[in-house]
């Protein structure tokens, strides 16, 4: 299975339903750093297992595939050269990720702040709104949660429109 409608070097948002029926703003969030349209790329996480929280990064080639997988909402173009400070940035948490306000999605918040600030010149994330774009990319979620919950295929693929892409 190709993954052609992906950008390559696209950084983009996951948001998976957690329950069925699916609830307003309710999700598990990852991001998912897209590197070869045969191989796939890299889904970086982080989840509870009951006693705490752990990081889950891991390359992945058939992303469209996952369970309860709502779709993916791309919010970067990582610049070439900028791959390994991506990398590096998703796993500056892994050591600290057990604390009272952690969920996957305040981890999301974490990185997007080190992302958001330029580096070299460029910043990876080009949004001037931080909270807005955690509104819009809920706010997808939402329209597409139950298309989740049915399995539907393809899976959604759009773009912020909060962000410079």
């Amino acid at each position: 299975m190709s993954l052609t409608p992906l950008n390559i070097n696209g950084l983009y948002i996951l948001l998976y339903i957690r329950h069925d029926p699916p609830q307003p703003n309710n999700f598990h969030w990852a991001f998912y750093f897209h590197r070869d349209t045969q191989k796939g790329g890299t889904k970086y996480h982080v989840k509870d297992i009951g006693q705490g929280w752990i990081p889950d990064h891991n390359d992945v080639r058939f992303i469209m595939k996952e369970f309860l997988l709502v779709g993916l909402f791309k919010i970067a173009d990582v610049p070439r050269g900028q791959e390994d400070f991506l990398d590096q940035a998703m796993r500056t948490f892994d050591d600290r990720l057990n604390t009272p306000e952690t969920t996957c999605r305040v981890w999301i918040l974490w990185v997007f702040d080190i992302l958001h600030r330029p580096r070299d010149g460029q910043r990876i994330l080009k949004s001037d709104d931080l909270p807005k774009l955690e509104i819009e990319i809920k706010e997808w979620g939402n329209q597409y949660a139950m298309s989740a919950a049915r399995n539907e295929q393809p899976r959604p693929v759009c773009a912020s429109l909060l962000c410079e892409l």
